[in-house]
């Protein structure tokens, strides 16, 4: 059995915060008519967030692959504006062992649960259980693969409905928020920053 941690990251080459700027303030622009100047289209795309004019975040979409635990994923694919790709358990078998998402705190006790799984899922799969059938005995913690892509206004709206920063009882759901976070203010600052102060005036 493997203890693996939580990861999330680009499945390609992300463009850079200035191209994507310039995208949705041209968006923004066509209604108007307006200047696909630049700078123009930057402070017209930054504006849109101020104003709570979400609508042309929708037609940039972003691609991120996650390790995750199978039950932060159950909560996860409810986003019904996200297209999702999931690793299987109907068709792929874990011969070689399962791996369990790390999570803060996890015992002696826990280890010994998933060891005990892993050995009746093996045992099930060894007496000729499909492994469509053997899964039914896999824990929730199992590592699972997911490919998530939507639009930058989703993602916004994902990164603060599911801030779960104080941890309480979804610590690897607060972990995967927390890598989600950490990627969009490096990666785009600026909008990250401006969808943070529409959030804070406007709650969930």
């Amino acid at each position: 059995m493997n203890i693996v941690p939580i990861s999330i990251g680009p499945m390609w080459a992300i463009p850079t915060e200035e191209s994507v700027l310039e995208f949705i303030g041209q968006v923004a622009g066509e209604c108007y008519n307006s200047s696909m100047d630049y700078d123009r289209c930057k402070t017209r795309a930054l504006n849109c967030i101020k104003r709570g004019h979400h609508s042309p975040w929708e037609h940039y979409n972003l691609t991120l692959k996650s390790i995750v635990d199978r039950g932060t994923s159950h909560a996860l694919v409810r986003h019904r504006h996200c297209a999702f790709q999931q690793s299987s358990t109907i068709y792929q078998s874990y011969r070689n062992g399962i791996s369990i998402v790390d999570t803060p705190g996890m015992d002696e006790f826990e280890r010994a649960c998933y060891a005990n799984t892993e050995y009746t899922y093996l045992k099930l799969l060894e007496k000729g259980k499909a492994p469509a059938q053997a899964r039914d005995v896999l824990p929730t913690a199992l590592a699972t693969g997911l490919i998530i892509t939507t639009n930058i206004r989703e993602w916004m709206y994902i990164l603060h409905r599911r801030d779960c920063s104080s941890g309480g009882e979804a610590p690897r759901m607060a972990e995967w928020n927390k890598q989600l976070r950490s990627f969009f203010t490096n990666t785009y600052p600026l909008i990250t920053g401006a969808f943070d102060e529409w959030y804070e005036k406007h709650p969930l």
